[in-house]
């Protein structure tokens, strides 16, 4: 396979900062800077949805070197300089969270990019960016052509450090692409990593918010049966009679992205209310005093879904019996993930209806919810596994 002698990593401005492979919002921190000196970002996910009148930076990696069979690396640390004197409220250099935390192989990276970091900026002009590079692997062969993994010395401390020239404004998105370009020999000879990197700007027009547009959409109820699914109803219909305390359930619930960049690096949890305008209580965890619980059921938990039954699913998330969701697969722009969720009555009010939501683990509302699972309970409060 031919490849471009060259790997891409890129950047974008408009309204957040976004990842086109994973892409969640992040939360920027101030930071002070000591140049050449390592630091590990350690900042939680934030809401992908919020708008923001900040500027949207988008950080990608693309294509790879020709001869190296392959070339890992891991970059825990990404930060811009604002132009500017800076101050405490104000600082000029800001440290972005990362999307793509693990290490990943630049030449997988031939035909698509995937984006690196995200997190809101201020507007204004930007000068420098540095990406800490924590560790990097070249699958490097011999003389005799064999192959073998080695590790690569990382020049400067592991920090890339760019020289950028661009402006965050409210109107426009703005995408920095950052042309690496590998030493193939370099590697093989040296065992070091130390590239050339230079800059592209690119600019388009976007709204300030719907990049990240995850939208609940189909559900189907069932039995906590081993074996086949016993359906309790069709697709998108709410079932009745279902037993106020030890009814378990099996809830195949499905989200869309109907955004502009593919979704992923968040987990998710499950949500219960009475009134969908009102409140929203989280469903409690495994054996705790919840009303609605997770139930250890027959699936396996956190484990990958071995088949997809909702209209329109084409991406097989996890299993979710015990609390949160795992990190989900990422789901591509226009595509829909499908989960499996086994809950359980515990005292339930009776004769009540319940609609059910999936939300960010940090209480975060989706994009949008065009379905909400949706049961009544029964009259009679029973004390029975399933649905009467």
């Amino acid at each position: 396979m031919a490849y471009d002698p060259k790997s891409l990593l890129g950047f974008g401005a408009a309204g957040l900062i976004i990842s086109a492979l994973i892409i969640t919002a992040f939360q920027l921190l101030p930071i002070s800077v000591t140049p050449n000196v390592p630091v590990t970002p350690d900042v939680p996910i934030v809401d992908p949805i919020v708008e923001t009148v900040k500027g949207l930076l988008i950080v990608k990696v693309k294509d790879a070197p020709k001869e190296l069979q392959e070339l890992n690396i891991t970059v825990d640390g990404v930060r811009v300089h604002r132009a500017g004197n800076g101050t405490e409220e104000d600082p000029s250099w800001m440290e972005v969270t990362l999307v793509e935390t693990g290490p990943f192989n630049l030449l997988e990276l031939t035909d698509f990019s995937i984006v690196l970091a995200v997190g809101e900026l201020p507007i204004g002009k930007y000068t420098e960016i540095r990406l800490h590079v924590l560790e990097a692997f070249a699958n490097i062969s011999d003389k005799s052509g064999n192959y073998a993994i080695e590790e690569l010395g990382i020049v400067a401390n592991g920090w890339l450090k760019v020289k950028v020239n661009f402006t965050l404004d409210e109107a426009n998105i703005t995408t920095l692409i950052l042309d690496i370009d590998v030493n193939e020999k370099s590697i093989v000879n040296s065992k070091k990593l130390h590239p050339v990197v230079k800059t592209v700007v690119e600019k388009e027009k976007g709204e300030k918010k719907g990049w990240l547009k995850p939208v609940q959409t189909h559900f189907r109820w069932a039995n906590d049966s081993e074996g086949s699914y016993e359906w309790l109803a069709d697709e998108d219909e709410a079932i009745m009679g279902v037993a106020a305390n030890g009814s378990v359930l099996r809830l195949r619930l499905a989200i869309e992205n109907d955004g502009k960049a593919n979704w992923s690096g968040v987990e998710l949890k499950l949500q219960y209310t009475n009134d969908t305008e009102g409140d929203w209580t989280d469903v409690n965890a495994t054996g705790s005093e919840g009303i609605w619980r997770y139930f250890d059921g027959n699936g396996t938990d956190k484990a990958l879904v071995e088949n997809l039954f909702l209209t329109g699913s084409n991406v097989m998330e996890h299993f979710v019996e015990s609390s949160s969701t795992e990190t989900i697969v990422m789901v591509p722009v226009d595509d829909q993930g499908e989960w499996d969720v086994c809950i359980e009555s515990n005292g339930a009010d009776p004769d009540e209806t319940y609609y059910f939501r999936f939300v960010l683990s940090d209480g975060t509302p989706l994009y949008d919810y065009s379905e909400y699972p949706t049961l009544t309970t029964t009259l009679e409060v029973g004390s029975i596994r399933g649905v009467r």
